[in-house]
């Protein structure tokens, strides 16, 4: 096998990306009874409505909430790959230290630089997903500030800039939650160092978690009641 990895370690990484893509389609594309996607018509009602507002500085307070925390990420995200290539360059000293251990797997030099390797790229792929993600809140924040006066706009203005402001909104936050699952992956991966066996049920437990969260979690559940009730009182407007 390439760099003396064993069929099962092949086996090991081919399911986490398995399931790293499988999850990323479920939970970002498919729907309307997971929680994401339920947040994503909320947050179009939210535009439609912060049109329709006229005292609006509550959105901007909550719109600077949200890019702290995408900074905030962004920032340690660097810094966690910036350790890692500092231990990458290290590598005979960080394998013999950890080939000390009993718990970690011996395996070569070469499959424990793939590994080392491999975890630097998925936190890379966070970065740049968080990177994105701060730039589309930015564009967003272009689309709050330009936002005509509530006597200026219609109706059918008001929707239909609402679900604009509303896509460039979802995306940005589309791509928070990629860069955020990549903590969760990055933990699974780090099984790999133990044993491939670990790795594979570490990317199972967490893929877990994270559809759990999205179906059967109480914030899920709590998310669908308000959502319903949403389109009631839109219902009653209407009517």
């Amino acid at each position: 096998m390439i760099f003396n990895a064993s069929a099962l370690d092949v086996l090991a990484l081919a399911l986490f990306f398995a399931a790293i893509v499988a999850y990323s389609r479920y939970a970002d594309h498919s729907g309307d009874r997971l929680l994401n996607a339920r947040m994503r018509e909320i947050r179009t009602r939210w535009m439609r409505r912060y049109l329709a507002r006229e005292d609006r500085v509550l959105d901007s307070i909550l719109t600077g909430h949200s890019i702290n925390s995408i900074a905030l990420f962004s920032s340690a995200t660097l810094l966690i790959v910036v350790a890692l290539l500092g231990v990458l360059g290290n590598t005979d000293m960080a394998y013999r230290l950890a080939t000390q251990s009993s718990f970690v797997a011996h395996t070569t030099v070469e499959l424990f630089q793939i590994k080392l390797i491999g975890l630097v790229c998925v936190f890379i792929y966070g970065f740049y997903r968080f990177t994105w993600a701060l730039l589309q809140y930015n564009y967003y924040l272009a689309l709050l500030g330009s936002a005509p006066l509530k006597d200026q706009l219609t109706d059918a203005m008001i929707e239909q800039m609402g679900n604009q402001m509303s896509v460039v909104l979802n995306s940005a936050v589309t791509n928070f939650h990629s860069g955020f699952r990549t903590y969760y992956y990055a933990l699974a991966w780090v099984g790999w160092f133990f044993h491939p066996l670990f790795f594979m049920g570490a990317t199972a437990f967490v893929t877990f978690v994270l559809v759990y969260r999205q179906i059967a979690s109480p914030a899920a559940g709590a998310i669908k009641g308000y959502a319903a009730l949403l389109h009631e009182v839109d219902r009653d407007l209407k009517g």
